[in-house]
């Protein structure tokens, strides 16, 4: 049932879109630890952890885990950089409010010492939810791609070869009808049943890759130099889980054990960085340069294992994709609601809207099948901005004027690594792309 109350008048000091008790988006009921802690590993476990011995092969054996690692380490400094900045936003409040990514950075800058920043401090919050949307559409775009290759695979290797753009078609069923799922709390038994099968997918891809396995000397420590951009972007990709961090937050019966020392950052982190550099490693060590963006790409395509495998992940990744269309429909309907509501079928327009959100992310999916290049950019082109910028940028924003010189180092190095990352990614994945649609084009 849709609350057609104001979201305004609720005695905030500024005009919230969420505020506890008047969501317009549905009422939801508040999740526990174990539940938050599924959703938060699930947001992370995705297709990105089979892309990992793709960055790898973009690296290397040796400078690969090790600068995933430094990433990962910084993602986490900066999703608590990020939940400060909230909880500050938060408690300036007589009211629980429930302040989102773009409102946190809207607020944050209204609030500063530079004039600047405060003229422009509503730009910068459409800003970072435009970028939020286009990284869960980016998301969602990379699992249509993800589940149809390896169907495509599967009826392949049993003499029907209908292609891409027809699989396509075919699951663009199933994938709808996921996403007309209302809250985190519906979501958690379609949360859960993925995240089962992500990691059956996973052990089962370790199985595979520590089968008859080549001589470690015959992979490059350092490998690729050049491509390195591309590696950054996969793992921005595969970490950019930080647009799930608010969101999740928010919807906690505790929200104070989300950022505690072993709370759902940090174990979460610690969860997902040991699966990223085991799965990495090996899937690199086994196929070396042909790794392609799934590893299960690289099974083989004729055994009865490795075809009951892809179609349990493609499961898997289907049902994780109402889970990240969920984020841009928090972000964007309440917006369209103030805009154009109340409405005499609010539950009919709901679906209505999700359903063109789901045709959009279709759509895309059909301009190219590249899908290790296709996560590259994805992760370029916003995981850099939402990972590390933002938050990194906030700090700076937060502390003007006590600013240490450590603080001020460590927030230009984060700034920095962010925009190079962006920069050449989105430049070396776009080019790519072009470069596989060429050459399709030429072989036709």
């Amino acid at each position: 049932m849709i609350d057609t109350r104001s979201i305004t008048d609720q005695g905030t000091t500024r005009p919230f879109l969420l505020v506890r008790g008047t969501d317009v988006t549905g009422h939801k009921k508040p999740t526990n630890y174990f539940e938050t802690l599924v959703h938060a590993v699930k947001a992370y476990v995705g297709s990105g952890i089979f892309a990992m011995g793709f960055a790898f092969s973009n690296s290397g054996m040796l400078l690969g885990p090790v600068t995933m690692l430094v990433i990962a380490l910084m993602n986490l400094h900066c999703q608590h950089l990020l939940i400060k900045a909230c909880v500050k936003i938060t408690d300036e409040e007589p009211v629980e409010v429930l302040p989102s990514f773009a409102e946190t950075v809207q607020y944050t800058f209204e609030d500063s010492k530079l004039e600047w920043l405060q003229k422009h401090s509503k730009g910068f919050g459409i800003l970072t939810d435009v970028f939020l949307i286009l990284a869960e559409y980016g998301f969602c775009v990379v699992y249509f791609i993800f589940v149809s290759r390896h169907l495509g695979e599967i009826s392949a290797a049993h003499g029907w070869d209908p292609g891409y753009r027809v699989i396509l078609a075919i699951i663009l069923i199933p994938m709808l009808l996921t996403t007309l799922l209302g809250s985190l709390k519906l979501l958690m038994p379609v949360s859960l049943i993925a995240n089962v099968i992500m990691w059956i997918g996973i052990v089962l891809i370790l199985y595979f890759s520590l089968l008859n396995l080549p001589p470690i000397s015959d992979r490059d420590l350092i490998s690729r130099v050049e491509r390195i951009p591309l590696f950054f972007g996969i793992v921005f990709f595969a970490f950019e889980g930080i647009t799930f961090i608010i969101p999740l937050r928010m919807e906690m019966k505790n929200p104070d054990s989300f950022t505690s020392r072993w709370g759902i950052l940090n174990t979460t982190m610690i969860i997902v960085i040991t699966l990223y550099l085991l799965v990495g490693f090996l899937t690199y060590w086994q196929w070396g340069d042909e790794v392609q963006g799934s590893a299960f790409l690289n099974m083989p395509q004729s055994e009865p294992l490795s075809q009951a495998t892809k179609i349990l992940i493609s499961l898997g990744v289907m049902l994780t994709y109402a889970l990240h269309m969920y984020i841009p429909f928090e972000i964007a309907y309440p917006r369209f609601y103030r805009k154009w509501g109340p409405f005499n079928h609010p539950t009919v327009i709901i679906y209505v809207y999700r359903s063109v959100a789901v045709l959009i992310t279709y759509g895309v999916a059909n301009i190219s099948s590249n899908l290790g290049t296709f996560i590259s950019l994805v992760g370029a082109l916003t995981g850099a901005v939402l990972a590390m910028l933002l938050p990194a940028i906030l700090e700076l924003v937060m502390l003007y004027g006590e600013l240490t010189y450590f603080v001020i180092i460590k927030d230009v190095f984060l700034i920095t690594v962010a925009f190079a990352s962006a920069i050449t990614g989105t430049i070396l994945s776009i080019m790519d792309i072009l470069k596989d649609n060429t050459e399709k084009s030429q072989e036709k």
